[in-house]
């Protein structure tokens, strides 16, 4: 709920539930309390009467929904499950994608893939618990950078929703590029990249491709430099198996070879991370080692293509430094 002490809060609530509690004994107190506040002829608030305006239609609101037994509130979603149940997420951001809706809040990230998408749905379930690491060490290396699944369940409308653990020092990569101001300093860009050629020679170990890397599917912690690849584990399969699907920039790129194979390939991971570099840095001068390796068709495996890339990071910029990005949630996403 927003803080009826600031009139600015008051006056950007959109619905009802941003300003009152959703219980008419509550919401009528909250009511009256805002009235003797606001209430043109007792404020002293030069816009008492759009702030008293407000309070008044919200709660006009907030009655009619009491009857109906609905509920309005800014960055809400209530999930009523095939059992039942219902399920409150509070977001800050929603973002339509292929298959339904990705939210992001500070403590999770939840996928609403629509009804007809089930398969997409078990197919991210058992491509993620079925992941294998060689040692307790790998594990502990890797693990991190994939879903922990915190619950899985269909709604009443039939739809799939998965809700993935995040830490807060994690934002979606296209928020952060989109932060920047849809440019990232090479520098920083560089580290990210490592980071996302690691990912694919665990995938590669396991004999996977994704065939969803990108922008939209990666979450960025800058203070830890860490990359998790939460998204678009629907798309993952075998190397050698059949395709699922992909996302169109993704095919953009691939297209010629997807055709052709019409199978899983690392290539395809490969060259996605490719694509995601030429997005993060959007023209920006970098050395000559890193343009050609962008630039350059990838190798037939992740490690040839990580020392690849290690090869033309030192010819670069020489020997590694922890640049630090002083950046987080509250500045990516305007908290």
């Amino acid at each position: 709920m927003v803080n009826i002490n600031n009139p600015n809060e008051v006056l950007a609530a959109v619905k009802c539930g941003d300003l009152y509690s959703n219980d008419p004994v509550k919401a009528k107190e909250e009511y009256r309390l805002l009235v003797q506040k606001y209430h043109p002829d007792r404020s002293k608030e030069a816009r008492a009467e759009d702030v008293f305006r407000k309070i008044r239609d919200l709660y006009a609101q907030a009655e009619s929904l009491f009857v109906s037994g609905q509920w309005e509130e800014s960055n809400v979603r209530e999930f009523k499950t095939k059992e039942g149940k219902y399920k409150r997420l509070k977001f800050i951001k929603e973002f339509p994608f292929e298959l339904g809706v990705q939210y992001v809040a500070s403590s999770v990230v939840v996928y609403v893939l629509e009804a007809e998408h089930k398969k997409y749905f078990d197919n991210a379930l058992q491509r993620v618990s079925s992941l294998r690491y060689e040692n307790k060490a790998m594990e502990d290396e890797f693990k991190r950078y994939f879903p922990e699944f915190m619950d899985k369940f269909e709604t009443a409308a039939g739809e799939w929703v998965l809700v993935i653990k995040k830490t807060k020092d994690f934002v979606r990569l296209q928020d952060l590029l989109n932060y920047y101001q849809g440019k990232i300093e090479p520098r920083h860009a560089a580290w990210m990249l490592s980071r996302l050629g690691s990912i694919c020679c665990f995938l590669d170990y396991n004999g996977l491709a994704h065939n969803g890397i990108s922008l939209e599917n990666c979450f960025v912690s800058p203070e830890n430099h860490s990359i998790a690849l939460l998204g678009g584990w629907w798309y993952c399969v075998g190397q050698g198996e059949k395709m699922l699907g992909t996302q169109k920039q993704i095919y953009d790129v691939m297209g010629p070879l997807i055709k052709t194979n019409k199978a899983g390939c690392i290539t395809t991971d490969l060259e996605s991370i490719k694509l995601m570099g030429r997005e993060l840095l959007n023209k920006a001068q970098v050395p000559d080692s890193y343009q050609a390796w962008l630039e350059k068709g990838s190798a037939d495996s992740a490690r040839k293509e990580f020392v690849g890339w290690n090869t033309a990071l030192r010819n670069s910029y020489g020997p590694r430094k922890f640049i630090s990005m002083e950046v987080g949630e509250k500045e990516v996403y305007s908290l």
